[in-house]
């Protein structure tokens, strides 16, 4: 059997790799980067370094310049030249045994053009320092300082060519920064198209394998409630699906062989009475009541079983493909930036996908309420209180949509024997209702009396009311006019109501509002939820 929970697993096990895979690239891009940066710094610090030297060398023959212009500042010229001169072949000691150390391609040439700059500047100290003392003759100073602006322009050809070995390792390092830069968006976009084929992909397998299955599902389990105990759910899936449809079809299996033979059950009691007990047909009509419910029961309960079923079978599913796809969307909108239409783009892919999944577990929610009826609790309780809060509940609501909510509550109202939270269930979907009716607005009214030892609760709307043919099946279970829903929740409130010894009804006209009278005992034992209501010994009368 295959598993729609490994190929979900699978598709996140990629999907995560992908962000793995790009998260490592990028950090290591980064790093690289900010290395090249740093590098980047350092050899403009070089640069920066390479000019103060080339100031240095300037001063020196400015200085070198002043003691052949004005021979009597020879002792003053002469020292300070010395002690530019020390200063500058310090630092180009310390330059080349730096430069020697860090391993670049062009470290070899840098390092021999400092020792042709060094060479030059040890050559102006002999060639301004003459051993017989300062210069004296006109012609001898002319030639000095020819020679001097020869081994100036020397010493700014090769600092030149020292900073374009620095600008080299710049445009280098820039190179490589780039490379990276234009790696990591290659990779993006391919992740990116990755992820976007992978959600397309999940989305027609969902709506291939997920969704079409359970409408189909669906409509097969209408056509059972109907009545229809022939009809089977066909399928060739392999997956949790095909189980699910199986287990369906032995259930109505079940269903038709337990109807089959609680028909003939039925004919043999039938027969029995006819030929024993024809003179008692008081009996006999008990009998058949009897009868009546004992299908009623037997529907209800399979009923249930189906419900646990398609409880169990596809919310394990929906539940994992729900939680795998919020984390599919958090993923997408980490990987990419907000303002970006691919990210626009698949987002409303997961948009859809997500309500559909929500759509098919609310059907499935309001089916299954229906189908298990939870057990009563009741307890003395005001039903004045119960319907303020309702009111409270739905204030927002009735001002969003334009509707005026007005209560009409009678005070003298007596305690009545109730489960608050299944009344207030039976007065939220009576609202509810009466809001559909209302698109544009109008009036809901909700009021309480009391009559014939019975507390009344009357919702009264402005709406376009029920249709005659229509008021008469408004009760039944999936029957709806709405374009959502299964037609659960007027079904449940009538539940509810028996479940409590009562009984609601429906008094309606086309275009003039409806009213929903929900009748509760004031005294009397609330009656066990069951498969099937019976309504109480102690019940109100319908005046």
């Amino acid at each position: 059997m295959k598993s729609l929970n490994s190929y979900l697993l699978i598709a996140s096990a990629i999907l995560f790799l992908g962000v793995v895979t790009f998260g490592a690239v990028a950090v290591m891009s980064v790093h690289a980067v900010s290395e090249k940066a740093r590098m980047i710094e350092t050899e403009a610090r070089n640069i920066a370094f390479i000019g103060r030297l080339q100031d240095q060398a300037h001063q020196l023959l400015l200085v070198e310049h002043h003691y052949l212009l004005d021979p009597q500042a020879h002792a003053f010229a002469r020292d300070r030249a010395e002690s530019i001169r020390n200063a500058l072949q310090a630092d180009l000691s310390d330059h080349r045994a730096y430069e020697a150390a860090t391993g670049h391609p062009e470290s070899l040439e840098e390092v021999r053009l400092l020792h042709e700059l060094d060479a030059v500047i040890q050559g102006l100290a002999q060639l301004t320092s003459p051993e017989e003392g300062p210069l004296t003759g006109a012609g001898a100073r002319q030639v000095l300082a020819e020679e001097l602006l020869q081994r100036g322009e020397q010493i700014t050809e090769l600092l030149t060519a020292v900073n374009a070995l620095h600008f080299d390792i710049i445009a280098r390092k820039i190179g490589m920064a780039e490379g990276h830069f234009s790696f990591l968006l290659q990779l993006f976009l391919g992740l990116s198209l990755l992820g976007l084929l992978i959600v397309w992909l999940g989305y027609m397998l969902h709506s291939r394998y997920v969704v079409s299955p359970v409408k189909s599902l669906a409509r097969t389990a209408h056509r059972l409630a109907a009545g229809d105990l022939s009809t089977r759910a066909d399928t060739h899936s392999r997956t949790e699906i095909g189980v699910l449809y199986r287990s369906f079809n032995e259930m109505a299996e079940t269903i038709q062989r337990h109807e089959r033979d609680l028909s003939e059950l039925t004919h043999e009691l039938e027969r029995r009475v006819e030929d024993r007990t024809r003179s008692l047909e008081q009996a006999y009509a008990s009998l058949q009541r009897t009868q009546q419910d004992l299908v009623r029961m037997e529907r209800m309960a399979t009923l249930g079983q189906i419900a646990t079923t398609v409880n169990h079978e596809i919310k394990t599913p929906l539940n994992a493909l729900y939680i795998n796809l919020q984390l599919l969307k958090r993923r997408a909108r980490a990987i990419m930036p907000a303002d970006s239409a691919l990210q626009s783009e698949i987002a409303d892919l997961v948009s859809v996908i997500d309500r559909e999944v929500l759509r098919i577990s609310s059907y499935l929610d309001e089916f299954v309420n229906y189908a298990r009826f939870p057990p009563s609790h009741p307890q003395r309780s005001d039903a004045n209180r119960i319907v303020r809060e309702v009111m409270d509940m739905f204030s927002q609501k009735a001002e969003e949509a334009g509707v005026r909510m007005q209560a009409s509550l009678d005070p003298r109202l007596q305690p009545l024997l109730l489960d608050e939270r299944k009344v207030a269930q039976a007065l939220i979907n009576l609202c509810a209702n009466a809001f559909d009716a209302m698109p544009r607005g109008g009036t809901l009214t909700l009021a309480t009396r009391e009559e014939d030892q019975c507390g009344l609760i009357e919702v009264s709307d402005t709406g376009a009311g029920i249709s005659p043919e229509d008021l008469e099946r408004i009760f039944k279970p999936f029957f709806t006019r709405k374009e959502t829903g299964l037609g659960f929740g007027l079904a449940i409130v009538q539940r509810i109501a028996e479940d409590h010894g009562g009984s609601v009804s429906c008094v309606s006209q086309s275009g003039h509002g409806s009213t929903f009278t929900l009748r509760l005992p004031i005294s009397g034992a609330v009656i066990p939820a069951g498969p099937e209501p019976v309504l109480a010994e102690l019940e109100c009368s319908t005046s």
